[in-house]
């Protein structure tokens, strides 16, 4: 007999918006379900992460694209083994934990500057959440004073891997890109060892990645640290990873299959579609006990979550991510101590498909800004 809970369709914005009273019946009585043909959803965290670890089965290659032809032009995001293998491995040097850590500085350089304008009405995702992440992603990049407001504009302008071409940003894009690979300080000169192709799609997608989901997890973290009473410093590493279970900027990760095979009991065939919940794993009792809905910094094993994926395709920047979260916290309990939502706040949605965070985040903070 079917069960009577409706499928969760990735492709529907009204599921979206609120997935998780959803994902949650999901879970209990229909762990695969299949809103469209072909396409499965999978949503309990055993299943999620078998899905994610297995890229001999669960394939990442293509997804969420329109590029057809030349390999070398597709996200990391969009490669199996051996390409990514080789991919990912000239590039982690730029994503080390002491390149990383070299940043700090700059991070609360940008957080602070951002901060300094944050006052009485200001809506916080425009003033800071949204430009600090495309401000901290031109440092990273080594992007030179001559060319930031151009990045900037593009940083802002690109938001997904979908017909890239197109954009009528895409070619002065393209010019600097290929300037930065050629030149050398580009992250840490990795860029040298691609081809100027992979260079280029590797620099679109670290902005398709980086700046979108940067954004929404901060957005998220700020609204959760307000909304739970735990707007300080004490503890913020912990509840930054909380933050992140109960929120995840990504929602969730398509998969192919390669062959004839099944996931939780029911069939799949080879070419069909495996949507991966990570945002309902994340909750997911069977893992994180009967509290898994509420904010708990303290839980023990928190960095397990998924909100980095897991397996090959798990997060390379990860750890840049932790620091801009880290950072830009810190950064505005500091300046603004007594910061609080705007009365009668509602949250409202931003982000495609994929992903999730506040679109405006109106905010009381006792400072006139300059």
């Amino acid at each position: 007999m079917t069960s009577a809970v409706a499928s969760f369709n990735p492709l529907d914005l009204t599921h979206t918006d609120d997935p998780y009273p959803r994902l949650a019946a999901l879970r209990r009585d229909r762990p695969v379900s299949s809103p469209l043909p072909g396409w499965h959803v999978v949503v309990r965290d055993q299943d999620v992460r078998a899905v994610l670890a297995d890229p001999e089965v669960w394939s990442s290659r293509r997804n969420n694209t329109s590029t057809q032809g030349d390999e070398r032009e597709l996200a990391l995001s969009q490669l199996d083994p051996p390409a990514h293998t080789r991919l990912r491995r000239l590039l982690s040097p730029a994503f080390a934990r002491t390149v990383v850590a070299d940043l700090e500085p700059v991070v609360r350089e940008r957080a602070e500057a951002l901060a300094g304008r944050v006052g009485n009405g200001s809506d916080l995702v425009t003033a800071f959440t949204a430009p600090l992440p495309r401000a901290v992603l031109a440092a990273f990049c080594g992007v030179s004073d001559a060319d930031v407001t151009d990045y900037d504009r593009w940083a802002a302008a690109f938001t997904d891997l979908l017909g890239r071409r197109a954009h009528p940003d895409w070619p002065a894009f393209e010019r600097w890109a290929l300037r930065a690979a050629a030149d050398g300080p580009a992250l840490n000169g990795v860029l040298a060892h691609l081809d100027p192709a992979e260079a280029v799609a590797f620099l679109h997608f670290l902005i398709v990645a980086g700046v979108p989901n940067l954004r929404h997890a901060l957005g998220n973290l700020v609204l959760r640290l307000l909304r739970e009473d735990h707007w300080r410093s004490d503890g913020l590493p912990e509840a930054i990873e909380e933050s992140l279970r109960l929120d995840p900027p990504a929602l969730w990760q398509m998969r192919t299959a390669t062959r004839d095979t099944s996931v939780a009991g029911t069939s799949v065939r080879a070419g069909e579609r495996v949507i991966a919940v990570v945002a309902s794993a994340n909750r997911d009792p069977e893992r994180w006990g009967e509290d898994a809905d509420t904010f708990q910094p303290g839980r023990p094993g928190l960095r397990a979550h998924l909100a980095f994926g897991k397996g090959p395709h798990a997060c390379l920047g990860a750890s840049l991510t932790r620091l801009q979260l880290r950072m830009a916290a810190e950064v505005l309990i500091e300046r603004h101590p007594g910061l609080r939502l705007a009365p009668g706040f509602r949250f409202r949605r931003a982000g495609d498909f994929m992903s999730r965070g506040p679109a405006a985040l109106p905010i009381l903070s006792g400072v006139t800004p300059p």
